[in-house]
């Protein structure tokens, strides 16, 4: 029985590391796209493909009586916080490195350690404090902000607070939401965003670029089925390590595509977040509690225990 949760365990854990690389590969496409079309453009086209994806899962999953009781002003005000951060993410993709913006992007569970503390009073331990303050400073020594590449773009470093608002907004108010609800309706909502400012930024896309506009919203629901899938099946200090797959595949893919050379600050940055994060994960294995281990998955998938 053991080896058969094993091989379960395996296969669903390459799975959520498929389904994060492959959000690393529409992050890449998104980045060539950036140079030639505004950011809630590339967003719109997407999230067309992306809803075509997700909605192909519900069906397939027999799942459409789960969203017909969905609140719209939860899934309004998740989906405008996620729409702003998509967006700045794919406009800063144009400045800097993939693995500075995820170095950024990973303080979000720690934000979240301290919102869920502050605006949820869930109980948060002086060591998982100080293993926040830990991956801060490793996002600091990974940033670099008083660097010339992030001079007049300092704005980027407050991408991460609107993914935790986000999280946040659904812990308090959508914990009652479907999973799928959140599928249907957060693309929906987010064609919706980027439809009110396409009419001043659209420019004429030749066919070979909308395809792979469309592909990497393709890319983008197909990772959210992995990860969802995944999700569900491994335990949550198992799962939620398996997200920082993104920084190594980041910095592979960027050197290939775009000659992104790492500098050293990158890694030794990375090094102190990834480190806190998974310190953070062990601990709240060991204590039962979920604050950061939830983040990695949706908020409406139950935690599996260890």
């Amino acid at each position: 029985m053991k080896s058969v949760t094993k091989r379960v365990y395996i296969v669903d854990f390459s799975l959520a590391l498929l389904g994060y690389i492959l959000f690393v590969c529409q992050d890449t496409i998104s980045k060539d796209l950036i140079t030639r079309y505004h950011a809630t453009q590339i967003v719109f086209f997407a999230s067309l493909s992306a809803l075509l994806t997700v909605v192909m899962y519900t069906q397939a999953k027999h799942s459409w009586h789960k969203i017909k009781n969905a609140s719209a002003t939860v899934h309004f005000f998740r989906t405008i916080t996620m729409f702003l951060a998509m967006s700045g993410f794919i406009y800063s993709t144009f400045y800097l490195p993939l693995t500075t913006l995820y170095a950024i992007i990973f303080t979000v569970p720690l934000l979240i350690t301290i919102g869920a503390a502050v605006f949820l009073n869930e109980k948060v331990s002086w060591r998982r404090y100080l293993a926040t303050i830990i991956g801060f400073i490793g996002a600091i020594v990974a940033i670099d902000p008083f660097s010339a590449n992030l001079s007049g773009i300092l704005w980027v470093l407050l991408l991460p607070f609107l993914p935790a608002a986000s999280y946040l907004i659904v812990r308090k108010y959508g914990q009652q939401e479907s999973l799928f609800s959140f599928l249907i309706y957060g693309k929906l909502f987010m064609i919706l965003f980027s439809s009110i400012f396409i009419f001043n930024f659209y420019k004429p896309m030749p066919i070979d670029d909308l395809l792979i506009n469309l592909g990497s919203g393709v890319l983008r629901g197909v990772a959210i089925i992995f990860v969802i899938n995944s999700a569900r099946h491994l335990p949550s200090s198992i799962f939620a390590s398996a997200q920082y797959i993104q920084i190594i595949a980041g910095g592979i893919i960027g050197y290939l595509i775009f000659k992104d050379i790492p500098s050293l600050n990158i890694y030794f940055g990375c090094a102190l977040i990834i480190g806190a994060g998974l310190y953070i994960i062990l601990r709240e294995a060991q204590l039962g509690v979920n604050i950061v281990t939830s983040t990695t998955r949706h908020p409406t998938i139950p935690i599996k225990k260890n």
